[in-house]
C-alpha cells in the first residue's frame, strides 16, 4: 500500500511537470470517456434501471412490454389485453400476489383554475387499476393513493392522483389542493393525493402528470368505451410474483387460465373467428422490474450501435495517448536508465508507469464525466423529445461504468509504453542520447503499429457511419407512390366531443368545403387513417379463389377515404376508378385495391368487378365490389422499410361510424400558411374538437423514423471525430519520426538530395502506415458492418460504394496530416542538423 501511495505522489509530480502533455492527453481521453458515459447514461435509463418501487425483482410483465402505448380493436390480442381478459387473469391466477393494469392517454385537457393551477393545459395521464399503487408498493407524498374501492363501476370514481412533478410545477407543492376539484377533458375530478417524487409511473419514457382509475376511461379517452369490450386490447399488465414462484411457473399458470377462459364465459363473449384466431396463442411472461416502454423497441438497437461506435472512438483516443506516452518515454529514457543503474527493479518501474497512466485516465474520466453531463443534454436535443422524460440522473451503475472505463483505458494506453522500459539498455542510454530515439530508423515500431491500427478502426467507424447515413437517405427519398412534398395532413378526434356517424361525415364535408378555394390550396380530401397518422387497421379477408392455411396469411390493411382522395394525395389509379361522390351509404359497398393486393389475393389478374368480404360474422353478407386498382403507396411509418403490403380503400361515406378524421390538403404555395389556415378553419367549425397534429407529410415521416435520424447524425459526428483523432495520431508519429531523423535528413540534403525527394520519402512513409491500416481495416469493416444488416434500407452491409468513399476520404485527410511534417522535413538546414547531432 505504501508503494502505491509513493507511485501516486511521484506520478502527480511528473504530470504536473509536463502540463502541455497532461492537458492534451486528458482532453483526448475526456472526449472518448465522455462520449461513452453519455451514451451509457441513456442506455442505462432505458434498458437497465429498475422502477423505484418495492422489490422490483419480483415484478413480471404479462405480454409485450414494448406495447405500452398501443391499442387494438378487432381480434383480441394476447400480448396486449382487454379489460375482461385482465379480470380473468387477475381473479383466477395462483401465482401473483397482485396483478395491475394500465393504459396511457397523451392528450388530456386540464382546467385546474378552481384548484389554483393553470386554466388550460394538455398533459399525459395514466389510467390504472385500483390495486396499482398497493401492488407496486408506492407510498403517497401527500393525501392518499388509489385503492380497489376507487376502481369500481364505470364513471363512478372521478378521483385523480397528481404526480409529484406536476404538483410542484402547477401548485407549488401546496397541500391545500388535496380535496379540490380540477376538470379533465371538461369533467370534474377530485384530487385525492400525490405520488412520491421518485416515482414516474410504470412506463419508462412517459412523463405522467396524472393518474386516474380505469373506471373513468370514457372521460379520459373520449369518444370510446373500451372497458367492457373484449375486442379492445389496450392494457399493459404487470404482476408481482408470490414468494417462491418463478416466471416459468407464472407463464404456465396463466396459459392454463387463458385456455379455461376461452372455454368459459370469456370465450362466449367473442366470435368463433376470434376464438379460432387466438385459441392456440401463448401468453408470454418477461422480467418486469424495469417496467414497460415503447421506446425500448425503437431505441434499443440504435443505442447499442452507438455504444459500439463510441467504444471504438475511445480506442482510437487511447492509441493517441499511447503514442504521446511513447514519445514521452523517449525523453525519460535516461531517467529510467539512471534508476536501473542504482538498483531499481524493472517490474517496479512498470508498476510506476502504469500508475501514471491510470492516473491520467482517471483525470480524463473526471473531465469526461463533466463533459457527459453536457453531452446527455445534447443527445436529448437530437433524440425525440419524449426521451427527455427518462430517469437520466447518474446512479451507481453509471459511476461504476465510468470507473471501469477509466481503469481499462489507463491500462490499454499505458501497457505498451511501460513495457518499453524492458528494452532500455543502461550503458548505451547513458552514453549516447541518440540511442533513445522513439522509433527505429527503419522497420515498423510500436508507434507505427498503433497508428496503423488506429487507421483500421477509423475506417470501420467511418464505414458504419456511411452505411447508416446513406441508408437513411435512401429510405427518406424512396418513391412513396405519390408526391409527399406538397401534402399537408391534419389529425382530428371529433369522436371525443360527441361526433358520431352522419355527424362525423357532415363535419368532414364541411371542413373540406371550407378549405377548398383558400390561397395555396389545390384540393382537399379526408380519410379515417390518412398518411402517417399513427393509426393502422387490418382485417382478414375472404377472396374467391384464394386460400391460406392461417388467418394471418389472409390479412389486408385498410383505410376509409373520401371522393377525390387519390387525386388529392396523388396516388395513380391504374385501372377502373377511384372512390367517388356516388359511393354513399345507400349504394353498394365498393373498394379500391392496391397492386400488392392484386398480386397476392387475385393472383395478378384484373379484379375490377370481383368481390371479397371481411372474415367476420358481422361482415359475411356485406361484400365489397372492387372498382379500381391503385398504385402501391407507403403511407405509414412501419412500411418505410418494408415491401408494400396488400391494402384496400373503402368509401368513407359508406362507413357506419368512423372513429377519427384525417384531412389531406394538396398545397401549391406556402405549406406553413396553409397549416395555420387549417387550424383556424377547424376551430371556426367547432373549437372543442381535439386537434391531434397538423404537419407536412415530410415532417410526419421524419417523426416516424426519428431514432434512425438520430442514429445517422450521431454516427456521422463520431465518424468525423474518429477521422480527426486518427489523423492527429498520424501527424504525431510522423512529427516524431522527422524529429528523430533530423541528422539523416540533413546528411541527405548535404550530399545533394532534392527537397522534393525528402518530401516524397517522408510522405511515402506516412502513406505506407495509412495503406497498412486500410488493408487491415477493409476486412475488419466488412465483418463488423454485419451487425447493421437488419438496420439498412436499400444497401448491403458490404456496400462497395460506401467503402470506396470512406477509403478516399480517409486517404485524403491522412495525406494532409502527413504532408505537414513532411514539408517541415524539407526545411531542415543541414549545417544546423549536423552541428546539433
Amino acid at each position: 500500500m505504501e508503494t502505491i501511495f509513493q507511485d501516486l505522489r511521484y506520478g502527480l509530480r511528473m504530470l504536473a511537470k509536463a502540463p502541455t502533455f497532461t492537458s492534451v492527453a486528458v482532453l483526448t481521453l475526456a472526449l472518448g470517456i465522455g462520449a461513452n458515459t453519455a451514451i451509457f447514461t441513456l442506455l442505462n435509463a432505458l434498458l437497465l434501471k429498475t422502477l423505484p418501487v418495492r422489490a422490483p425483482q419480483e415484478l413480471v410483465v404479462v405480454g409485450d412490454p414494448t406495447r405500452s402505448n398501443d391499442r387494438s380493436n378487432g381480434t383480441p390480442q394476447t400480448d396486449l389485453f382487454s379489460y375482461p381478459l385482465y379480470k380473468v387473469f387477475r381473479d383466477n391466477n395462483s401465482v401473483f400476489s397482485g396483478l395491475i393494469a394500465g393504459a396511457s392517454e397523451h392528450r388530456v385537457d386540464v382546467d385546474a383554475s378552481a384548484a389554483g393551477g393553470t386554466s388550460d393545459e394538455r398533459v399525459v395521464a395514466r389510467l390504472v387499476s385500483g390495486n396499482y399503487f398497493p401492488v407496486l408498493g408506492v407510498e403517497s407524498a401527500a393525501g392518499r393513493l388509489f385503492t380497489e374501492s376507487d376502481d369500481t363501476q364505470e364513471t363512478a370514481n372521478p378521483v385523480v392522483v397528481l404526480s409529484y412533478g406536476y404538483w410542484n410545477r402547477r401548485f407549488a407543492l401546496s397541500p391545500s389542493v388535496i380535496g379540490k376539484e380540477i376538470r379533465l377533458n371538461g369533467f370534474p375530478f377530485t384530487i385525492v393525493g400525490v405520488s412520491p417524487p421518485s416515482f414516474q409511473g410504470d412506463v419508462v419514457g412517459d412523463n405522467f402528470s396524472l393518474y386516474t382509475p380505469l373506471s373513468m376511461q370514457p372521460q379520459i379517452i373520449r369518444g370510446n368505451k373500451f372497458r367492457d369490450n373484449p375486442n379492445t386490447s389496450w392494457l399493459g399488465l404487470i404482476g408481482r410474483l408470490k414468494p417462491g414462484v418463478s416466471p416459468e411457473q407464472a407463464k404456465a399458470n396463466l396459459n392454463v387460465v387463458f385456455q379455461q377462459a376461452m372455454k368459459g364465459a370469456y370465450g362466449a363473449k367473442i366470435s368463433q373467428d376470434d376464438r379460432d384466431a387466438i385459441g392456440n396463442a401463448q401468453i408470454k411472461i418477461e422480467a418486469g422490474g424495469a417496467g414497460l416502454s415503447s421506446l425500448r423497441s425503437e431505441y434499443r438497437t440504435p443505442l447499442l450501435l452507438l455504444m459500439g461506435i463510441v467504444g471504438l472512438v475511445l480506442l482510437i483516443a487511447c492509441v493517441n495517448v499511447a503514442n504521446l506516452l511513447l514519445a514521452r518515454a523517449t525523453a525519460r529514457s535516461k531517467e529510467v536508465a539512471v534508476r536501473l543503474a542504482i538498483g531499481a527493479n524493472r517490474a517496479r518501474l512498470i508498476q510506476q508507469l502504469l500508475t501514471e497512466s491510470v492516473m491520467l485516465a482517471f483525470l480524463g474520466g473526471v473531465c469526461g464525466a463533466l463533459l457527459a453531463l453536457w453531452g446527455v443534454k445534447l443527445l436529448l436535443k437530437i433524440l425525440k423529445s419524449d426521451v427527455a422524460s427518462l430517469p437520466l440522473s447518474p446512479d451507481i451503475r453509471v459511476l461504476s461504468f465510468t470507473l471501469a472505463v477509466c481503469l481499462v483505458t489507463g491500462i490499454l494506453f499505458g501497457i505498451v509504453p511501460a513495457l518499453r522500459t524492458l528494452k532500455v539498455q543502461v550503458s548505451p542510454t547513458l552514453k549516447d542520447a541518440a540511442a533513445t530515439a522513439p522509433e527505429p530508423r527503419s522497420g515498423f515500431g510500436w508507434g507505427k503499429r498503433l497508428v496503423a491500427g488506429q487507421v483500421a478502426i477509423s475506417l470501420l467507424v467511418l464505414f458504419v457511419a456511411s452505411l447508416v447515413v446513406r441508408s437513411l437517405q435512401k429510405m427518406m427519398t424512396q418513391d412513396l407512390g405519390y408526391d409527399s412534398s406538397r401534402i399537408v395532413v391534419a389529425g382530428l378526434n371529433p369522436a371525443a366531443v360527441g361526433y358520431k356517424g352522419e355527424k362525423m361525415k357532415q363535419l368532414a364535408r364541411q371542413l373540406k368545403e371550407r378549405m377548398e378555394g383558400h390561397p395555396g390550396v389545390r384540393s382537399v380530401s379526408y380519410s379515417e387513417l390518412g398518411l402517417f397518422g399513427g393509426s393502422e387497421s387490418a382485417d382478414t379477408i375472404v377472396a374467391p379463389g384464394f386460400t391460406a392455411a392461417k388467418p394471418r396469411d389472409r390479412l389486408a390493411y385498410e383505410d376509409s377515404v373520401s371522393p377525390d382522395y387519390f387525386s388529392t394525395v396523388g396516388i395513380p389509379i391504374l385501372a377502373g376508378r377511384g372512390i367517388g361522390a356516388q359511393d354513399t351509404g345507400s349504394s353498394a359497398r365498393v373498394a379500391v385495391v392496391n397492386e400488392a393486393m392484386v398480386k397476392y389475393f387475385f393472383h395478378g389478374e384484373n379484379p375490377v368487378g370481383r368481390q371479397f368480404t371481411i372474415d367476420d360474422v358481422n361482415e359475411k353478407d356485406k361484400p365489397f365490389t372492387v372498382i379500381g386498382i391503385s398504385h402501391d403507396a407507403k403511407d405509414h411509418g412501419w412500411m418505410l422499410r418494408k415491401v408494400t403490403k396488400p391494402r384496400f380503400y373503402r368509401a368513407f361515406l359508406q362507413e357506419a361510424d368512423p372513429f377519427q378524421l384525417m384531412l389531406e390538403v394538396n398545397v401549391s404555395g406556402d405549406a406553413g400558411a396553409v397549416m395555420n389556415d387549417l387550424r383556424v378553419q377547424i376551430k371556426a367549425v367547432d373549437s372543442s374538437i381535439p386537434v391531434i397534429a397538423v404537419s407536412t407529410v415530410q415532417r410526419a415521416m421524419e417523426n416516424t423514423v426519428s431514432s434512425g435520424i438520430a442514429l445517422a447524425k450521431l454516427s456521422a459526428f463520431f465518424g468525423v471525430l474518429a477521422l480527426l483523432l486518427a489523423c492527429v495520431g498520424l501527424y504525431g508519429i510522423m512529427s516524431c519520426t522527422v524529429a528523430g531523423r533530423t541528422r539523416e535528413i540533413g546528411v541527405r540534403i548535404a550530399i545533394g538530395a532534392q527537397r522534393s525527394d525528402v518530401l516524397q520519402m517522408v510522405l511515402r512513409e506516412g502513406m505506407l502506415l495509412v495503406g497498412v491500416g486500410i488493408a487491415v481495416g477493409i476486412p475488419l469493416s466488412l465483418v463488423g458492418s454485419r451487425v447493421l444488416k437488419s438496420q439498412l434500407f436499400g444497401l448491403k452491409s458490404t456496400d462497395p460504394v460506401s467503402l470506396v468513399l470512406v477509403i478516399l476520404l480517409l486517404g485524403a485527410v491522412a495525406a494532409i496530416a502527413g504532408f505537414i511534417p513532411a514539408r517541415r522535413a524539407t526545411k531542415v538546414n543541414p549545417v544546423v542538423a549536423l552541428r546539433y547531432e
